[in-house]
């Protein structure tokens, strides 16, 4: 065989690819079970959803395979990047705590003048689509990570300089206003353009972006309906109906693609608020609250998780006007007091894999985290897992 031949035959094997889906497969291999948002209960589901460990079933055939293989076995498939629901039960259960919670977290660096402070070190866009996202919460809840963990570790951090690194943080958190969907599709496809402009017009050119966060994904959801319902021709048929649902399923699929196109780009964790719509029921034992968007985006999230707030009892049916009165104000502290609750919402459950089922029902819990809201942030029980 000539030299040429050899060279030619050689040369058709290499496999060409870009530096993004290199780094991308480099990552995919590592199969370490790290932190990825820095909040231990929500670490824990994603460890489960998004690198659940084999069944055993699954096991026993890797082991027969291997036996029977000279060759090591093959490199596991691409996983899609983490996509994560928070859904409130109900009014005021929690769930914008918790993405304040996250944004700190992922905001804060992981130290600061040889301080450890924990966080992810990254760059957050956060796209606030009901302009009910408080920056002056989220100010408060980084003010009150530094300090705590100053004061867990016995370090000293001046109150200047703990004010610096808060705004520091801050600094690299790229917020949007989107006032509809049309505006938010063309705030997404535009966001690689931003991030990635030459010479940078922000701060955080020298820091991944490791979260998109949406605040109240359903904000454009009865507007959309109603465009939709405008765009039909009158009188009302069949055709039309589906005409109106095939015109608003259309919204979403673009949405979901600009988002898998800005995972693509940034390898980011993409985690989104929502309402719960309906009551909570139960599938196979489990609680469960019905979606009420579409299935499209149903199946691009990794793992959808309920909050709600922990109930207090009610007064009894045979209590007076003056004794509610004189326990007024206890049950008003321990309403105060009460934690709220997180679980997996199993509705579609039967479209799990077999591990992740596995997986989650082997916590000890099933899924369920239990957490406090104070002043200076989220407070969450790490034995709930």
């Amino acid at each position: 065989m000539s030299a040429e031949i050899l060279g030619r035959d050689l040369l058709g094997e290499v496999k060409v690819q870009g530096l993004d889906e290199l780094l991308r497969s480099l990552r995919e291999l590592d199969t370490s079970s790290g932190s990825l948002l820095g909040f231990p209960s929500f670490d824990r589901l994603l460890g489960v959803f998004h690198n659940p460990p084999p069944t055993r079933q699954q096991q026993h055939y890797q082991t027969q395979w291997s036996a029977q293989q000279e060759a090591p076995a093959p490199p596991p498939r691409e996983k899609p990047l983490p996509v994560i629901e928070i859904t409130d039960a109900a009014a005021c259960s929690g769930k914008t705590q918790l993405l304040y919670q996250i944004i700190a977290l992922s905001l804060l660096p992981a130290e600061h003048e040889d301080v450890p402070i924990n966080g992810k070190g990254n760059a957050v866009v956060l796209l606030d689509l009901s302009g009910r996202f408080s920056l002056l919460r989220l100010h408060r809840v980084i003010y009150s990570q530094i300090t705590s963990i100053c004061f867990t570790s016995s370090i000293e951090l001046s109150e200047q300089k703990t004010l610096s690194l808060v705004s520091d943080s801050l600094s690299h958190l790229h917020v949007f206003h989107p006032q509809s969907s049309s505006s938010l599709s063309a705030t997404l496809a535009s966001l690689p353009s931003f991030l990635l402009s030459s010479p940078s017009n922000h701060f955080s050119a020298n820091r991944p972006l490791g979260l998109l966060a949406i605040h109240d994904l359903s904000a454009f959801l009865w507007q959309d309906r109603l465009d939709t319902d405008e765009e039909t021709d009158f009188p009302v048929s069949n055709h039309a109906e589906k005409a109106n649902s095939s015109l608003f399923l259309e919204r979403w699929r673009n949405l979901i693609s600009l988002l898998r196109r800005i995972q693509h780009h940034f390898s980011c964790t993409v985690v989104a608020t929502n309402w719960g719509l309906g009551p909570v029921t139960s599938v196979a034992g489990h609680p469960a609250l019905r979606p009420h968007l579409p299935s499209s985006w149903n199946n691009f999230c990794t793992i959808k998780v309920v909050v709600e707030r922990d109930r207090v009892s009610r007064f009894g049916p045979g209590l007076s006007i003056e004794e509610a009165k004189r326990e007024g104000v206890q049950r008003w502290e321990a309403v105060e007091k009460s934690g709220f609750s997180g679980w997996i919402n199993w509705w579609g459950s039967e479209g799990w894999r077999d591990e992740v089922r596995e997986g989650v029902e082997a916590l000890k819990t099933g899924g369920g985290f239990s957490f406090r809201v104070t002043g200076d942030g989220i407070i969450g029980d790490d034995n709930s897992d």
